[in-house]
């Protein structure tokens, strides 16, 4: 009887050592499933973000795209010419070329890429999440988190872009500047200078809109600066009723300038600093204008290095005479 119980005991030894082995490979086959699945959910993970990102990055390099390829006159430059042909050429290779050393905007760059990372990520883990139908919330709520957080990306990818620009170009308001030629003679004006003069002899907008028809019929290019109260000045000097509302036309209309020759600089800032970056960089300009720009000598030695830099605007009586300049 007592062989009989221990054969007994024995069997059901054995039979629970069975159930605990096939446990333990089911656990086992469970666990390689997990991984597997872990793997795969990595694999598309990461293949979501750098699609993510592709994608994205393509949506914000899509207008340059169109006006690259619209353009044939650029696009034989870009590809054919060694040496810039623009002044946005040139300002954008000078701007790129040069290294920053500053400590802050080190951390700033850093700050930038680690939240350009995050909302990249928080976008493919949207798309995942929308992909595997793992949400309780409904689609609306996700999809309008997901576009919020692609407008957030889209709009700080915008403005690093801007801040990289050189500031003649970022603050063109009308984008003329950058198609500027480096081969063509371009009169650059310093406009409320030279209204002030004529405001100052009664004749207001006169001497700047005759000295602009004279030098354009000679072909030259035209680019003139305002400072940025024009507008409270010519207000003020009875140009236009108050009240009006202020616009690019006002100054088009008032001083016969076109749309693609008119830069009112920021407000906070003098347009001196933006007429004489625009003389350093374009080899054949001078500066129409009365002021001499005394103040920028030690920063602008190569622009002032002679006579020819800048001419004066002399009113005598009715007559209007642009000095240091020779009828061609």
């Amino acid at each position: 009887m007592s062989a009989l119980m221990n054969s007994t005991l024995t069997r059901g030894d054995c039979r629970r050592w069975a159930m605990t082995a096939n446990e333990r490979e089911e656990r086992l086959r469970t666990m390689e499933s997990a991984a597997r699945r872990f793997r795969a959910l990595g694999k598309r993970c990461l293949t979501g973000f750098l699609n993510t990102y592709k994608a994205f990055q393509a949506l914000i390099d899509f207008p340059e795209l169109l006006g690259y390829v619209s353009s044939n006159s650029i696009y034989m430059r870009n590809t054919l010419a060694s040496k810039p042909v623009t002044l946005g050429e040139l300002l954008t290779n000078n701007f790129d070329s040069q290294p920053s050393t500053n400590a802050g905007s080190w951390i700033g760059r850093t700050l930038l890429n680690l939240a350009n990372l995050s909302l990249l990520a928080s976008i493919s883990a949207l798309l995942l999440w929308l992909f595997l139908g793992e949400t309780d919330l409904g689609m609306a709520p996700v999809l309008i988190l997901l576009a919020t957080v692609a407008v957030l990306w889209w709009l700080l990818n915008r403005s690093a872009r801007t801040h990289k620009q050189h500031f003649l170009l970022r603050n063109d308001r009308q984008g003329f500047m950058r198609e500027l030629r480096l081969d063509e003679k371009t009169a650059v004006f310093d406009g409320s200078n030279i209204y002030h003069l004529g405001h100052k002899h009664g004749l207001d907008a006169q001497p700047l809109g005759e000295v602009v028809d004279l030098l354009r019929s000679q072909r030259y290019r035209i680019v003139c600066f305002f400072d940025a109260n024009i507008f409270y000045t010519l207000g003020k000097h009875g140009a236009f009723s108050s009240g009006t509302r202020h616009s690019l036309a006002m100054l088009e209309s008032i001083f016969g300038l076109k749309k693609d020759e008119i830069y009112v600089v920021p407000s906070g800032v003098q347009a001196d600093k933006y007429i004489l970056e625009c003389l350093n960089y374009l080899p054949i300009s001078f500066a129409v204008s009365n002021d001499k720009y005394r103040d920028y000598a030690h920063k602008y030695p190569s622009v002032m290095k002679d006579n020819l830099w800048r001419k004066g605007v002399k009113i005598s009586g009715d007559e209007i005479k642009l000095l240091q300049h020779r009828i061609q």
